[in-house]
């Protein structure tokens, strides 16, 4: 399938994420056709993406005739044959479950033209498992979006063992052209954002079940502190930021009193500190750093954390 022939958008589930794709791919001019197998959930998706539209024009994203034009872009439907037939890309939304999306890949394998590319927006599962018992698993791909999906630009690309090169070049320039950043992984369990956000998740709870913090007080450190920052300096970023000598001596001490494997030494950051490289203060960490690194970092993060608060009415 050519890019330039991509007309018609097929969304299949529309509980938690598929009203906001559909969105996602509706603002970016495509006609959209969201599915599902009973008319309560396509009632609740309808009201989402029309809650969705007020809220961007409220927000001065789009003007009112703006976000009514995109909301006319989309359609919903039970008639999932004719809306699979139809198709030109197609994206599954449905929910987190194996055996399930397996038997959309392989109906969706049966029903529309053998060109069209079948994207699901599965968090953590292989995309080389849910096709594999598809017809032509050479057009699968798995494109995981973020939430909120029509908002945030970050989607996850993972090609299967049989995923061919045309698949996952016309999915980065699809997500590319509706304005997304793509970002290609590899098919392990929970890619990159979950892989991260999970072992976030585990230290959160494992200080709420030790009775070390209240879940208020860690959603209130997380939102006003290292949250306010992680827009502009990612997790990575921000330990060549602080210095990977300091970083080292932090694993040391809580890896010294907690043996926690969480907390053990990196050996990535002891092989740089061992050669000098300390981050942006010597301008090489996992990095490379311009003389007036620091100087930038700091203006950038605080210019950052200044507009979100501004934002956040904080200020």
């Amino acid at each position: 399938m050519n890019i330039r022939k991509i007309k018609k958008i097929v969304v299949i589930g529309t509980g938690v994420m598929g009203p906001d794709i559909s969105l996602g791919f509706a603002m970016a001019g495509y006609d959209v056709t969201a599915v599902d197998i009973e008319a309560p959930i396509l009632d609740r998706a309808a009201k989402k993406i029309s809650a969705n539209c007020r809220q961007m024009a409220e927000e001065r994203i789009f003007s009112e005739k703006q976000a009514e034009k995109i909301r006319s872009r989309i359609s919903l439907t039970l008639d999932w044959d004719k809306a699979v037939a139809d198709a030109d890309y197609i994206t599954e939304a449905v929910p987190e479950e194996m055996a399930t999306k397996k038997e959309v890949f392989r109906k969706c394998g049966e029903i529309c033209s053998e060109d069209v590319v079948i994207a699901s927006n599965t968090s953590s599962m292989s995309i080389t498992k849910i096709a594999s018992e598809m017809r032509s698993p050479q057009r699968a791909i798995s494109t995981h979006w973020t939430i909120p999906a029509h908002l945030s630009p970050m989607v996850e690309v993972i090609c299967g063992e049989k995923t061919s090169v045309s698949t996952k070049d016309l999915a980065l320039a699809l997500l590319t052209g509706i304005g997304k950043k793509p970002v290609v992984c590899k098919d392990a369990p929970g890619f990159i954002h979950n892989y991260v956000q999970f072992a976030m998740v585990k230290a959160a709870l494992d200080l709420v079940e030790s009775q070390i913090a209240t879940p208020e007080d860690i959603d209130t450190v997380i939102r006003n502190g290292f949250g306010l920052r992680l827009s502009s300096v990612g997790p990575i970023q921000f330990l060549d930021m602080c210095g990977l000598d300091t970083i080292l001596n932090v694993q040391k001490y809580m890896y010294g009193i907690t043996r926690d494997p969480a907390h053990k030494l990196s050996t990535s950051i002891e092989e740089m500190v061992s050669k000098g490289d300390l981050g942006v203060k010597t301008g090489q960490g996992f990095y490379s750093y311009s003389e007036n690194a620091s100087e930038e970092f700091e203006e950038q993060t605080n210019r950052a954390i200044m507009k979100m608060r501004k934002a956040l009415k904080q200020l």
